[in-house]
């Protein structure tokens, strides 16, 4: 991948929750009331949490008082950890210079380090620097390094980081088996943490490394395994792209059919991605292939208004030149079809002033054959020689380095397959002379074990006898405990409830010798010597009343009766069998009254004469 890409993912992040103003005010006014320097750092790195979110101006201040302050607490682990936050904001500003200063001071203290991961931090930092500043071996050491203690100290994450950094130096540099390599151990890595993102990441970078030098078939294998992981982790982005990067595929096998079918996918995950960045990326990517595809056919005016899109897209990305440079040889394609050849020569032009640019050579190589074809077109042979032969010389290095990167792949390939049947001859080699020595060994041990085998098949015997008569008797005694238990609770229960007979009979005996024999409770007799004549009176005996009898009322409305309180009074009456005597006397009325009170209740509810009303009600 070019160091290009790189700087485009930078623009695809996400913005947490910002922090008040308040509370950073807050912090700050803390940290001048506090005398304890510990406390001061403890303060320090809130402020600087909060003010990093925010991306605030102040941030380097208070993230340099934190490293002034840790380092004069001996904190030599936290200071640079710290640090690479002041690190990553001069990366981020592309003040390269200051990130590599700020390193380097970190490192002089390594030896004070408690925690060797540290440096494998700082290392990886300097790494960056020096990628970006065109020192590819001091890089490619740097990230090695790194990850050689990010993979003694166990931290996998961190170990994928460094190999898939090195394997992007390596594709830079076209050293296409370390790039190969590197980015496979970054793949096993991520996957081990199961970081899917970065998976998709690398496998989009291998195919695209395999494609560029020719093993297209490896390239599509990749690609698809790219989609199929992808769509496992339902991320709209990488589906997006994996698509894209399979139209591309395609488009360079020239099978334009499947190229606009993925194109079709590539279109469809677009409202389904999240960012705007992203949607920008997928749909200039689109819109290239399908210039692409127009110019193939000689479409001008589909061609110049994908062109028109692109440019119009490109303008609202982070690394808007980029994108438009990459464009330039597009509109020079489509100026030449339509014999403006003045035009197409001043757009070439623009194009070849890029060749001091890193990362430019497959641009340039296609500008020198454009530009020669313009020159041929205005009959201007010399010139169009003198490009066409730049083009030649562009196009030659790079088929031998193809060639070359195809020849030591399948040497490398087929170098694996000799040494690992050599090793597979020298373990069948081991392994039969062990095979003897053991057989040997097993014929003198073949006795001893028979005798052994006796004995212990023996003693297993013995041993099953007296554990199975153990665990009859133990079986036996639980199951004459467990009779035992049940005795001891019948007996007890049948005491029991000699002992509640006699107290039943002790209390029939007081209550005849009280108040005479009565087949009703205590209860009853206490609401038999209420006289109901007052509402207080009657919500008192119906409170005692639904005490004995709770559902007695309920049931009744349940029946479908609507009583008043009189004719609720009077069955409750009736309940407790109380006679038109008593019935008028707790009511204060007279017997007649009692009776017809009964007669209205008995028409009300269709009771039959010659059954009792309380009768009839609970039997209905």
């Amino acid at each position: 991948m070019q160091k290009t890409f790189l700087l485009i993912l930078i623009f695809l992040f996400s913005i947490g929750q910002s922090i008040s103003q308040n509370s950073t005010e807050e912090l700050i006014q803390k940290l001048e009331n506090t005398s304890d320097k510990k406390k001061q750092l403890e303060i320090l790195d809130d402020i600087t949490k909060i003010l990093v979110k925010k991306n605030s101006k102040k941030k380097l201040t208070y993230l340099n008082k934190y490293v002034f302050l840790a380092k004069e607490l001996k904190l030599y682990d936290a200071a640079a950890q710290k640090s690479r936050s002041i690190i990553q904001h001069y990366t981020n500003q592309g003040k390269l210079d200051s990130t590599k200063y700020i390193v380097d001071k970190m490192l002089t203290d390594k030896d004070k380090f408690t925690k060797k991961i540290t440096e494998a931090h700082l290392l990886l930092k300097r790494a960056s620097y020096f990628f970006n500043t065109d020192q590819y071996e001091k890089a490619i050491l740097d990230y090695n390094t790194s990850g050689d203690i990010f993979l003694k100290e166990k931290d996998t994450l961190y170990t994928a980081d460094a190999r898939y950094f090195a394997g992007q130096v390596y594709n830079e540099i076209d050293d296409f088996l370390n790039a190969v390599k590197y980015y496979e151990k970054a793949y096993q890595l991520y996957d081990i943490v199961g970081d899917k993102d970065y998976k998709n990441i690398v496998i989009s970078e291998l195919s695209a490394l395999y494609s560029k030098n020719g093993f297209h078939d490896k390239s599509l294998i990749e690609r698809k395994k790219n989609l199929k992981n992808a769509k496992k982790g339902r991320n709209y982005k990488f589906i997006g792209f994996a698509y894209g990067d399979l139209a591309k595929s395609y488009s360079e096998n020239k099978n334009y059919e499947l190229m606009n079918r993925y194109i079709d996918s590539t279109t469809f995950c677009l409202d389904s991605m999240k960012y705007k960045s992203e949607k920008n990326l997928v749909k200039l990517f689109i819109n290239n292939l399908r210039i692409d595809y127009s110019l193939e056919k000689k479409d001008v005016k589909s061609a110049e208004i994908y062109l028109k899109k692109c440019k119009e897209i490109a303008r609202k990305t982070s690394a808007q030149n980029y994108f438009l440079n990459n464009l330039l040889p597009y509109e020079a394609k489509i100026f030449f079809l339509k014999n403006q050849y003045a035009k197409a020569e001043t757009v070439l032009k623009k194009v070849l002033s890029l060749k001091e640019n890193e990362g430019k050579d497959k641009l340039i190589k296609l500008a020198e054959k454009e530009i020669a074809e313009v020159y041929a077109a205005k009959n201007n042979y010399k010139k169009a020689f003198t490009h066409l032969e730049a083009y030649l010389k562009l196009d030659k290095k790079s088929n031998n380095l193809v060639k070359n990167n195809t020849f030591l792949y399948y040497q490398s390939q087929f170098e694996t397959q000799r040494k690992d049947n050599e090793i597979l001859k020298q373990e069948i080699a081991i392994k039969l002379l062990e095979k003897d020595k053991e057989l040997v060994a097993s014929k003198r041990k073949m006795f001893l074990v028979i005798f052994i085998s006796i004995i212990l098949a023996l003693a297993s015997i013995l041993y099953f006898v007296w554990k199975r008569g153990k665990l009859k008797r133990k079986a036996l005694a639980k199951k004459l405990a467990k009779n035992k238990k049940s005795l001891e609770e019948f007996t007890n229960q049948l005491l029991e409830k000699r002992r509640v007979q006699e107290l039943l009979t002790k209390e029939i005996e007081r209550l005849n010798e009280e108040i005479g024999e009565i087949n009703s409770s205590e209860d009853i007799q206490n609401l038999t010597s209420v006289k109901i004549l007052t509402n207080e009176d009657w919500y008192t005996f119906k409170e005692k009343f639904i005490n004995v009898y709770p559902s007695f009322f309920r049931e009744i409305k349940q029946k479908g009766y609507s009583l008043t309180k009189a004719e609720e009074r009077l069955l409750a009456l009736e309940k407790l069998f109380l006679d038109t005597n008593q019935i008028a006397s707790m009511l204060a009325i007279s017997n007649d009254s009692v009776t017809k009170s009964r007669s209205r209740l008995r028409k009300k509810i269709n009771a039959p004469k010659g059954i009792s009303i309380l009768n009839y009600l609970e039997a209905s």
